[in-house]
């Protein structure tokens, strides 16, 4: 199997669900049509902004296989496969392999957490193992996994060519630029999944962004990230300007960020921006917010 590159604007797509939580098959083709028409160079399913560990197996199924029908030779896709145990994550690895995925990504194990660099090791071992000739990528968000990944661990992994991305999501910087320095040396590229942080990421060597607010405002991202490659950094912060705006209602209220985005969504049509339960929902007054800033922006 064709290994595939990740780079450039890599969207983790939200997961549009109906009333009973189901995948709106419609919605979630829409969305990834639109991204794709917007030149992403890719697309993240099942990540956090995907909801993907809040879904039932038989809906991340559902999830997968509509996004590898969608995203064809369009964009790269990589699926989420977070879980609790290496005999869940396995289990979500083979199904990947069965539909004919290319690459899935992997936290540490989360409540039992794998903590500790050797136990990282054998979460990501027996993934491996499971995974023949796919790409597994390594993600870093410690404040959802409830631990960050060992630098050195992922620096190793890649040196045994097991890896060769890793999504790092932490926003701590100074971890972020270790990373990217010591995983040059053993072949590793980091991608930026902090949006608070992107533009200092790509300035200290990010080989690609991971934009929750690529759902809203893709075409803003795909300019600033063709602004980069120029190291036309003025350029990177004008478009950072006109980003930052749009973003912070979509975050900034008291319901989840994820429900930001699926509200901001709907209002274009796609879904019905139901965030799965236990998150909230949007409040009315972030809910009018979010519709005014995306009306400003000319995003409606």
């Amino acid at each position: 199997m064709e290994k595939q590159s990740l780079h450039g604007v890599v969207v983790p797509i939200i997961t549009p669900t109906d009333a009973q939580e189901r995948v709106d098959e419609q919605a979630l083709r829409s969305l990834i049509r639109r991204l794709i028409a917007a030149g992403v160079h890719g697309i993240f399913a099942g990540g956090t902004t995907g909801e993907g560990p809040l879904l039932t197996f038989a809906e991340w199924q559902r999830m997968a296989e509509i996004s590898f029908d969608e995203c064809g030779s369009g964009a790269s896709l990589v699926t989420g496969v977070m879980d609790t145990s290496a005999s869940r994550v396995i289990e979500r690895v083979r199904l990947l392999r069965r539909i004919g995925c290319r690459c899935f990504v992997l936290t540490p194990s989360f409540y039992i957490a794998a903590k500790t660099a050797s136990e990282q090791l054998r979460l990501f071992s027996a993934a491996r193992d499971a995974a023949g000739d796919m790409e597994m990528v390594a993600y870093n968000i410690p404040q959802c996994a409830g631990v960050a990944l060992d630098v050195g661990m992922v620096c190793d992994m890649a040196r045994k060519g097991w890896i060769r991305y890793c999504k790092e999501s932490s926003g701590d910087l100074a971890y972020f630029r270790d990373l990217v320095k010591r995983g040059k040396e053993a072949g590793l590229s980091v991608l930026a999944g902090d949006e608070v942080t992107m533009v200092e990421e790509l300035k200290a060597g990010a080989a690609g962004i991971v934009p929750g607010a690529g759902n809203i405002a893709p075409a803003l991202h795909v300019q600033l990230w063709d602004a980069s490659t120029r190291a036309d950094w003025d350029a990177v912060s004008r478009l950072f300007a006109q980003i930052k705006p749009i973003r912070a209602p979509l975050v900034g209220g008291p319901a989840s960020w994820v429900s930001g985005f699926k509200y901001a969504a709907s209002l274009m049509g796609i879904g019905t921006g139901k965030a799965l339960v236990p998150l909230e929902p949007m409040a009315p007054d972030q809910a009018a917010e979010i519709k005014r800033v995306l009306t400003a922006n000319k995003l409606l």
